[in-house]
């Protein structure tokens, strides 16, 4: 995976496992959305994330990434998600 920064100044996650026109997909990105944060517009990119390929984003914002976050973790500690 590589780390790249988009022409409008965003960074994103791209895998070349993943082709789509035979370009590497974006995996996860900073949003342009702008959200009911304090400091959103003075961060931009801060207040979503997108998942997903280019061609099927997913906006999550703050509280979403953080319980991600916790959900992820607990995969790579334990080998698995956690149970519903």
């Amino acid at each position: 995976m590589k780390m790249k920064q988009s022409d409008r100044g965003f960074r994103y996650v791209e895998h070349p496992a993943y082709t789509e026109n035979a370009a590497p997909a974006r995996l996860v990105g900073e949003s342009s959305a702008v959200g009911d944060y304090d400091d959103s517009l003075s961060r931009p990119g801060s207040s979503f994330l997108f998942f997903g390929l280019d061609a099927a984003r997913h906006h999550l914002n703050r509280e979403e990434v953080a319980e991600l976050v916790q959900l992820l973790q607990h995969w790579l500690d334990h080998g698995q998600l956690l149970e519903p």
